[in-house]
């Protein structure tokens, strides 16, 4: 950078190189330059002080070279006074000299798209002040709402698990609310023995207690073993659905119902629990029911034709996940045996045992 020699100026003191001794300006090395929409700053490097120039003082411009000289971009001020700016090669002259020309044109110091802030003093602390006070404010806000809208939905959760409940609870013959989903819920509730005979729901605790939940499982899982007869079984998660389905809205988790299973089968207790299948599915069935009483329904389908999952399921209105447990735990017992046919898989009774 070549500026006009004052009197006092403190970088006069500063040579560059050979030439700048018989320039008769003041001359200093920058860097760091940086073109905004209001100023081009540099820093001077032998003093470590910020310089810049108002952009809006800036007149004209123009690039300047010689044979023995390389290229410069002259910087005319509206005082007249010229400043000369030239780097280490002359592409990075001509990109800044370019930049600059655009910014002038474009003249966007007229918008005023700053505004000065308080550098120090009282002022900035109460600036400081006032805009944490405001993200807070602005974070509570969104927190608040959030609050809200869990508040809503649980409210209407919680009013909808009471409809729920009250239509179930409604004798046979009322016909008020003909729901299509409480009619299938009710429906659901019946094949696995939770009506009763006036068509509301069993008898349930409702307690969050550990002997409250024992209670209401033993309750419920006794009831559906009942209605499916002779060897049935229970799937663990099917357990879970029905418990929460009779209690209504006085839900309990699956880690909460596991325990109470292994409670009731305990020794002396009302349910026996069995693991099938390869992957150790977690069922329960009456303490009364023997292997034996098991293979009661599955030995009289297999006088009729070999045993399938799909036709197991069929015949004793099973899922066909529930139908595969059982026809697996059976060939575990070297009960039946398979046949891996190329539509199907086959199950046969065991004839072996009989010699």
């Amino acid at each position: 950078f070549e500026l006009e020699r004052q009197d006092g100026d403190e970088f006069c003191d500063e040579v560059v190189d050979i030439k700048s001794r018989f320039s008769g300006r003041a001359v200093h090395r920058g860097c760091r330059v940086r073109l905004t929409t209001h100023r081009l700053s540099w820093r001077a490097e032998g003093h470590n002080s910020w310089l810049a120039l108002r952009l809006d003082a800036i007149e004209s411009l123009e690039s300047c070279s010689g044979v023995l000289r390389s290229l410069r971009c002259m910087l005319k001020l509206s005082s007249g006074v010229p400043v000369y700016v030239k780097s280490s090669s002359d592409p990075v002259t001509q990109d800044l000299l370019v930049e600059v020309r655009n910014a002038i044109v474009k003249a966007r110091w007229c918008d005023g798209s700053f505004q000065v802030a308080a550098q120090a003093g009282l002022q900035r602390l109460l600036n400081n002040q006032a805009s944490k006070q405001q993200a807070t404010g602005a974070t509570l806000d969104v927190a608040l709402a959030d609050l809200d809208s869990l508040r809503r939905h649980a409210a209407e959760a919680a009013k909808a698990a009471k409809q729920v409940v009250s239509g179930l609870s409604k004798p046979a013959g009322y016909e008020g609310g003909s729901s299509e989903v409480d009619s299938d819920v009710s429906k659901l509730l019946e094949d696995f023995g939770l009506l009763q005979a006036d068509g509301s729901t069993i008898s349930m605790s409702g307690g969050q207690k550990k002997d409250d939940i024992v209670v209401d499982v033993a309750k419920v899982s006794a009831a559906a073993l009942e209605k499916k007869g002779t060897g049935a079984l229970l799937l663990a998660h099917d357990v879970f659905c029905l418990v929460n389905r009779a209690r209504g809205t006085a839900l309990v988790s699956p880690e909460e119902v596991i325990k109470a299973l292994r409670t009731c089968c305990k020794p002396c207790g009302p349910l026996r629990m069995r693991k099938l299948g390869s992957a150790g599915a977690v069922a329960v069935a009456l303490a009364r029911t023997s292997d034996a009483d098991m293979d009661v329904p599955l030995m009289q389908l297999l006088e009729e034709a070999p045993l399938s999952a799909f036709r197991v399921s069929i015949e004793l209105k099973i899922t066909a996940t529930e139908a595969r447990y059982l026809l697996q735990d059976a060939e575990k017992r070297a009960v039946i045996v398979r046949d891996d046919a190329p539509e199907c898989v086959y199950f046969y009774r065991n004839f072996f045992n009989d010699f």
